[in-house]
């Protein structure tokens, strides 16, 4: 799958519906969830802890410049109501979603919220693939993604974790989470082909967060269902060398 369009689109911003969404929270995502499992990769959304610690990166709004956080696959809105919770005055978050279900319900939360209508002006819902989106170099300070990257193919999450990379600014942050166990409970109940693209996945994202600053193997949060582990990578910083004339010929 292509993940770099040829041409940059502005993606589009969903307003609120007309209509109110006749199911929401846990309910609507365990019904999404029968429906597109692949998309969706689990039976329950985020619980409160593992929003918090996805969205723990965020620093307080004083004293630092206006961020550009960028958040993927925000389901029925936890994780970003998580973000909407720490992001300042002139910040902007970026959530990305392709179920339009969700979209809707994100779109109306957004109206009935009290923490996302307070943040509102600041949020824009892209209604698309993150595959089909465009992420320009160093356009994000923060990148949050709740993908459920063990559905996936290797070369389909190389592809997005590369480019999540190449999209945050130098020093920038990325978290993302896998359910704690599911690795070795589908290895062991999957057929060969799909045990070894398991296996395939896990050493991608191992590999990155080798890379990214990841070297403890990220943090587990109990108070979710599933137990989650919280992966924390940093892009790198930009190497700035010394240009004074009197450093030179020592």
């Amino acid at each position: 799958m292509n993940q770099t369009p040829a041409t940059a689109t502005t993606a589009p911003v969903i307003t609120t519906p007309t209509t109110t969404p006749r199911h929401n929270g846990p309910t609507a995502f365990l019904r999404e969830a029968a429906r597109s499992m692949h998309t969706t990769g689990a039976v329950a959304p985020s619980g409160s802890p593992l929003a918090r610690r996805l969205a723990a990166p965020l620093p307080a709004p004083n004293g630092r410049s206006p961020l550009r956080v960028l958040e993927v696959g925000a389901g029925t809105g936890t994780v970003t109501r998580a973000l909407a919770e720490s992001i300042g005055p002139g910040d902007r978050l970026d959530t990305v979603e392709i179920n339009p279900h969700f979209v809707q319900l994100l779109a109306e939360a957004l109206r009935t919220d009290p923490v996302l209508a307070a943040a509102s002006e600041q949020i824009r819902i892209i209604s698309k693939s993150i595959c089909h989106t465009p992420l320009p170099e160093n356009s994000y300070d923060v990148i949050v993604s709740c993908l459920p990257f063990m559905n996936f193919t290797p070369d389909l999450v190389r592809s997005l974790m590369g480019r999540y990379m190449t999209a945050l600014v130098p020093g920038g942050h990325l978290t993302f989470f896998g359910y704690l166990g599911t690795l070795s409970l589908r290895t062991l109940l999957a057929r060969r082909a799909e045990a070894a693209r398991y296996r395939a996945v896990a050493a991608v994202l191992a590999e990155f967060s080798a890379r990214y600053g990841d070297v403890n193997g990220g943090s587990v949060v109990w108070r979710n269902l599933p137990p989650a582990r919280v992966r924390h990578l940093r892009a790198p910083e930009r190497c700035v060398y010394g240009t004074d004339s009197d450093s030179f010929g020592q």
